[in-house]
């Protein structure tokens, strides 16, 4: 054989080997290398995905941190160490001490445990819902930690004889039930500070309501004359000098002004060149205007659309006391106890 054939030969072969093993590298082990090397990026990238994620919770966990520790470090709540159940029945007393027709308390029983501790009461009445519901304000809102349970209400219609007059009076109330929780002996640092601390008025709720919800829009029946007013729908209109207006009834000649109440409603006008009275009422929340001539006597009336009513509200409010056991109730013991006695 020639050195060209056996030239030729050799690298034939060389070519045939380097040729398979080519399409053996290109057809075996590139496609596992590729996919190998696929798997790694789309691991990378799930942890790339991973880490910003993390990084994502990371910063909406130290915000919300941040939120409960400014939540934290802002409480007002006291739990006092000790707290006997004749400080809180005084107490819840206060509280109800007008505007309730009956309050009636009862303990309902003790539980402790590592946390805090409770005394629970069970406590029904009849009351003003202003009031009821000023009761509920000041227990829950106050510093001392309390907490009402399972309330019940219920509106209630009673006749009662009005103490000045003798006459009985409608009274639109509400019957109620509820539990109430007070917390003391908590873990340590569940209390606020013992200091003096004033909550703005904007993060409480509203001190009291727009509306009586338990309180008809419009009544079935009119209510009583129980302060013995004018009744210019049936007393007679004698006369009309000046500003004041007079009429008579099984009580005599009764005069009238401008602004003077009058049974449901109100004097809003006397015109003495026109001999002329004019009164806006309220007739269980439908109003009228009512003009009576002198001269006639003839009574005459334009509706004025309806309103909504306000109930008998009761005594005015007292103000609340501390709960017992809080900063501010040691404070007014010390004062009570070094003001000078007479």
């Amino acid at each position: 054989m020639s050195n060209d054939a056996l030239n030729t030969l050799v690298l034939s072969v060389v070519l045939a080997l380097v040729v398979g093993f080519g399409v053996y590298v290109t057809q075996q082990k590139q496609p596992e290398r590729m996919e190998r090397l696929e798997q790694e990026e789309t691991a990378l990238r799930l942890r790339k995905a991973e880490v910003e994620e993390l990084l994502v919770e990371k910063a909406g966990s130290a915000e919300r941190a941040d939120a409960a520790l400014r939540r934290w470090n802002s409480r007002y709540k006291v739990l006092p160490e000790h707290l006997t159940s004749p400080a809180v029945v005084e107490y819840l007393n206060a509280l109800s001490s007008s505007g309730f027709k009956t309050f009636d308390i009862a303990l309902a029983g003790v539980t402790r445990n590592d946390a805090f501790s409770t005394l629970t009461y069970n406590v029904r009445g009849e009351g003003y819902f202003d009031s009821l519901y000023r009761f509920i304000w000041n227990v829950e809102n106050g510093r001392g930690l309390y907490r009402i349970r399972n309330l019940n209400v219920e509106a209630i219609t009673i006749q009662e004889e009005n103490p000045e007059t003798g006459v009985d009076r409608r009274e639109d109330i509400v019957e109620f039930s509820m539990s109430v929780n007070a917390y003391f002996a908590g873990a340590e640092g569940m209390s606020a500070p013992d200091s003096l601390v004033v909550v703005p008025d904007y993060v409480l709720p509203a001190r009291t309501l727009a509306s009586n919800p338990f309180y008809p829009l419009i009544l079935d029946d009119l209510p009583p004359n129980t302060d013995n007013l004018v009744n210019i729908e049936s007393d007679s209109l004698v006369s009309v000098i000046g500003e004041v207006a007079v009429f008579r009834d099984e009580l005599g000649a009764r005069p009238v002004r401008a602004g003077d109440r009058v049974y449901l409603g109100t004097i809003t006008r006397v015109d003495p060149n026109e001999a002329r009275l004019v009164a806006d009422l309220n007739k269980g929340g439908i109003r009228e205007r009512i003009e009576i001539d002198l001269a006639t006597g003839e009574r005459y009336r334009q509706a004025l659309g309806n309103f909504r009513l306000a109930p008998l509200n009761g005594a005015p409010p007292l103000m609340a006391p501390p709960a017992p056991g809080t900063p501010e109730a040691r404070r007014a013991a010390a004062t009570a106890a070094a003001a000078p006695t007479n």
